[in-house]
């Protein structure tokens, strides 16, 4: 984490922002296996679990999301990539500053600050400026990790008149707190930023496929390879796929942007590559509800309550690990990609009848 900035801001108007409680990293040029900036989000833990792969053509730049299913613009983008390459994603976090806000403040404005940034944003400074103007509600706090196709790539701590940006030149991961606010109030999802760095950790280089690989990981910082057969540990939220994990999505921030998706539950889905340039040409298993529904079969045989905990079914998950859950990606967006995304379907069919039998 390097050229850290702190800036106070004036509080304009007050518009809607959507953050989630999930994991997430930023990794720089020189660390990534595409030789292009990666952001990883790892969402879960939200009001609203039914997303999909949405493109919208609304502002100066055209872009591809995630976004809740209910949409018809972006105005829940949750992570994205524009046509330019400029990419965003963020967590919620529980330890910056927070004043009271009342309902009809908190979702006043048509346009979050995500969905603004992916319609005018070219750049992570061109972003820093448009923050700079931006209003934001009284309670507003968020971690942003934003990446363009120059090699910019920070992450934001963000609050309601002010910010910390920490550029990234290797790596930086984010969960549910922030650096800058107190260190007290960090909460439980520590463990998952340890999980998360302790994977990363002395790695020389990042690929998409190793981030859906987090998203899939049952190791645990604290408590090990939680699938091992000598480990009794079962509680399911000390890794990064809980039961409440929707999506994944890495973002690859070049002149042919793309993200590589997975709807639903990260174990049971399928990776599947999405380019902005494909426009509303977006396979049916991650722009509609399959693969979502899909993970809800998943969650519903591989957890169980007992009391207030909630406990991991390990033989059904290490099945489902075992169900191959990639798309060979080409180097770039195939000529005929009606062709490709057709294939894409045909192969998360044979995925989805693998992974049926499994959780019957």
């Amino acid at each position: 984490m390097k050229s850290f900035r702190l800036l106070l801001l004036p509080l304009a108007l007050l518009l809607w922002h959507s953050a989630d409680a999930c994991s997430s990293a930023v990794v720089a040029r020189k660390l990534s296996a595409e030789g292009e900036v990666l952001i990883w989000k790892h969402r879960d833990q939200t009001n609203v679990t039914d997303c999909r792969i949405v493109y919208f053509d609304d502002g100066k730049y055209a872009y591809t999301a995630l976004a809740n299913s209910y949409v018809s613009v972006g105005s829940s983008t949750l992570a994205g990539v524009n046509e330019v390459g400029f990419g965003y994603i963020s967590t919620a976090t529980s330890n910056l500053h927070r004043s009271p806000v009342t309902q009809i403040e908190r979702y006043n404005g048509k346009y979050g600050l995500m969905c603004r940034a992916l319609r005018e944003c070219r750049t992570v400074d061109e972003f820093e400026q448009l923050l700079k103007t931006h209003g934001r509600y009284a309670s507003f706090e968020s971690n942003v990790g934003v990446g363009d196709a120059e090699g910019g790539a920070a992450y934001f701590e963000i609050w309601s008149d002010g910010y910390a940006r920490y550029d990234v030149d290797t790596y930086d991961v984010r969960t549910n707190f922030s650096f800058a606010g107190r260190d007290d109030k960090r909460g439980r999802s520590v463990r998952r930023y340890d999980t998360v760095m302790a994977q990363m950790e002395g790695k020389s280089s990042f690929s998409t496929s190793d981030f859906i690989g987090y998203s899939r990981s049952f190791f645990s910082a604290d408590k090990g390879d939680v699938l091992a057969d000598n480990n009794p540990f079962r509680e399911a939220n000390y890794v990064v796929p809980r039961p409440s994990s929707v999506a994944s999505v890495v973002v690859v921030c070049s002149k042919n942007p793309r993200m590589d998706v997975i709807i639903g539950h990260p174990v049971a889905g399928m990776a599947v590559p999405v380019w902005v340039a494909a426009k509303n040409n977006i396979p049916k298993c991650v722009g509609g509800r399959a693969m979502y529904d899909l993970g809800r079969k998943f969650v519903a045989k591989a957890y169980y309550k007992q009391g207030k905990s909630t406990y991991l079914n390990k033989d059904v998950a290490r099945k489902a690990l075992k169900v191959n859950n990639h798309i060979k990606t080409p180097k770039s967006m195939p000529e005929d990609i009606t062709k490709f995304n057709a294939k894409v379907d045909r192969i998360f069919e044979k995925h989805y009848q693998q992974m049926v039998r499994i959780l019957q």
